[in-house]
Formats: structure tokens, sequence, C-alpha cells
């Protein structure tokens, strides 16, 4: 079966229609070309769904030429909603039909109260809703079209945002709010779905973990008595934090809010607990992590009876933050990460930080402990459905643990 004119294949695979708009035309509708995608359907199914699109267009360049008001772009589109065979248009609504204000913000506080993402989340997107409001110029979630979102694309890596950012961070925010809105009709067409950002791919120079002079300088750095000019309770970060990390590749903001009640013995084994109720996980997920031996003879429990059961690593009534998790524990992996980098662990290719997950890891996997266990350790999702099922007990974790070698310093 033959295409008809104006139907042509799509980037995703399906069809679309495509009807350029006539040089006379085009500043009235502010378009070179006027799109509409079919969906990946049949050529016989992409006939039939074109037909009331071709239509639609052909009716807006008509009155241009004759001098009636414009019937708008993103009015026209929004009469044609999607369905499991493409696009099918509604008959009760009509091009020109007047369409109520659906304030962008509201639409951000309705997802945000039916979803409820983590505070870090909230504290992130609503300044991304509020500089796509600041773009446009208004606030009505009907008016933005796909060209809209594009320009703001480009009006942000204007400014210096990179472009990794602009995809994962805005673009990210607003495809999934206002797609949450078209699932709960507050809006026809999520105008953001096809826009997206190619950021070249990051060139690595060098291994994302600490190599083993970069974990000694750290680690015999904390050992040393005395720092100067820092409150107890960075002092004792300072201490203890690498070592915790670099015997549970956990994450330095998951270390710094731990609390002394997140000590225990559980089936024997003395273990921390990673818990939402302490500040926030990347996963929203407590898990417990065995102790490994040489913490244990390094004193780490004394430590923690020493000090009771709040916070180790800050004093709540002196530290200062948001509401974005635990904005205390954020602080101190920040003053962890410019000591580390005071140190001479200054390679820009490294993260101060984070490389203890990395190597972590490298070391597990060369003392040939269970990828699932180390996953489960650290707090990686599950590699398939299967690995989702069950709970990893401690005492088994604790077999993990006891396998990985100590650090000397």
């Amino acid at each position: 079966m033959r295409l008809m004119t104006h139907i042509r294949g799509s980037s995703d695979g399906g069809f679309e229609v495509r009807i350029v708009v006539p040089r006379d035309c085009r500043s009235r509708i502010g378009k070179v070309n006027l799109t509409r995608r079919l969906g990946r359907v049949s050529k016989s199914d992409a006939n039939r769904l074109a037909v009331p699109v071709i239509g639609k267009f052909r009716a807006m360049i008509e009155a241009v030429r004759s001098g009636d008001p414009v019937p708008d772009y993103q009015l026209a589109l929004s009469t044609l909603v999607p369905t499991s065979r493409g696009v099918e248009a509604v008959t009760h609504r009509v091009v020109g039909q007047s369409r109520p204000s659906v304030k962008l913000m509201d639409l951000y506080d309705g997802y945000a109260r039916e979803r409820q993402p983590s505070p870090a989340t909230m504290k992130r997107w609503r300044p991304v809703i509020a500089s796509l409001i600041s773009h446009l110029g208004h606030d009505d979630a009907n008016l933005i079209t796909a060209d809209d979102i594009i320009g703001w694309k480009e009006a942000l890596a204007r400014d210096g945002i990179a472009g990794r950012t602009i995809r994962e961070v805005y673009l990210a925010a607003i495809k999934v709010v206002l797609g949450w809105s078209v699932e709960n009709r507050k809006i026809a067409v999520n105008p953001a779905t096809d826009v997206t950002v190619r950021v070249p791919k990051t060139v690595r120079l060098r291994e994302r973990g600490f190599s083993v002079i970069e974990a000694r300088t750290i680690l015999k750095a904390s050992l040393e008595r005395g720092f100067s000019r820092i409150s107890e309770e960075h002092a004792r970060a300072r201490r203890w934090i690498p070592w915790i990390c670099a015997y549970s590749g956990a994450r330095v903001g998951e270390i710094g809010q731990l609390r002394g009640c997140d000590f225990s013995k559980v089936d024997g084994v003395w273990a921390l607990r990673i818990t939402p109720e302490a500040g926030s996980t990347k996963s929203g997920t407590a898990r417990w992590v065995p102790i490994h031996d040489h913490l244990l003879e390094q004193g780490i429990l004394e430590m923690v009876t020493r000090v009771g059961i709040g916070p180790l690593f800050f004093d709540p009534s002196r530290a200062r933050g948001g509401s974005d998790g635990n904005p205390h524990a954020k602080k101190v992996g920040e003053r962890l990460a410019k000591w580390v980098r005071e140190l001479g662990v200054n390679d820009p290719h490294v993260q101060p930080n984070h490389s203890w997950r990395h190597l972590f890891k490298t070391i597990a996997r060369r003392a040939g402990i269970d990828p699932a266990a180390r996953d489960a350790i650290q707090g990686h999702a599950p590699r398939t459905v299967g690995e989702e099922y069950g709970d990893w007990p401690v005492d088994v974790l604790a077999k993990a643990i006891s396998a990985f070698p100590r650090f000397h310093t």
C-alpha cells in the first residue's frame, strides 16, 4: 500500500504528517513546516490517522490566506490524542475552541503531592520549573510547544549549563511533570517528549577509584592526632568516615549522617544501619552493612559508645543547612572532600569522596566476593527481577565482608 501525500517515516520508526508551510503564510503561522507524529503503525493506519491531521493543517493555511484568525497550532494538535494505534481526532473539540489556563507550577505541585519525590528532587526541580516559566514569559502549560522547549534548552546551553545537566535535570524534570499531567488529563500533549540533548561520551583518562597510593594517603592521614582548629565532630569525621567507606563502599553522605543508634548486633554480627530515617539514601531503602573486623579492632564501637545515640559526625545544634535530605551530612562530605584535596589527592579525574565506592567494587571483584552480595552491601539495585526476591541476612553479608582484604598504611 502506498502512503498518502504528506506522510513520511519518522525518526522513531513510525510515521508522521509533514506539510511545508507556503512562504506567504510562514510569518503568521510562525513555522516553516507543520508536523505531527502518528506513531508506529501500519501504512493503512497511517493513511487513516493522517486524514484529520492534514485537514487541520490545511485549514490553518487557508485561514491565513483568507485573512481569517489563525487557528492555534498547539490547540489543533491537542484535539488529536494518543491511542494504542497512533493518534485519533477528538470530535467534540474544534480548532479555535477556548482553553482554560493550566498553570505549570500547579502541575508540578500536583505531581509532587501524588508521587512524593525525595526532598532532594523537590528542591532541585522547583527551580527548573521556574526557569522554564521565566524563559517562556508565562505559566500556561497549554501554550507550551516543542519549539518552546527547544528554545529553552538552547538558552540554557548559552548560559553555560552543561549538556548532561540540561538532559538529566532540566529536561528530565519537565518531561516527568508534563508526562504526569497528560496521564491525569490536565493537558492533552507533552511537548517535551521528543526533545533531547546529545552529550559527547565522557573521556576517562584513568580509573574512577582511588589508586593504592591515594587510598593509603587518606587513610594514613586519618590516623593522625591533633587536628587543629576544627570541631570535635569533624575531627571524628576525618578519623572514621574514610575507613568506613573503604570497608563498605558506602556513599560518604550515607556515612556522614550515621547516628550512634544505627550501630547494633544483628544475627550475632556487629553492623551499621544506613537508613532514610537518618537523612536520605539514594534508593530510599534501609540496609544493614556488617562492620569489618579491622574497624572493630580500631575501636569504632568504643567511639560510638562515647558519643551516644545521636549524630556521630556533626552537631545538629550548630550545623546549618536547608531541607535537602540531611544538609548537615552534606556539609560533612564537602569538608572531607576539601581535606582530601589538601592532602594532595587532587587529580581532577578522581572524585575525593565517591571514589571509595569504585575502589571497594574493584577490590571486592579481586577478592572473588559474590556480585549480588557486594551490590547489596553498597546499596546498588539488583541486577535481575529474580534477585529482588528475598532478603540479604546480615550473617551472609558478613561472610562477604570477611573476605574483603585489609588496608595497610
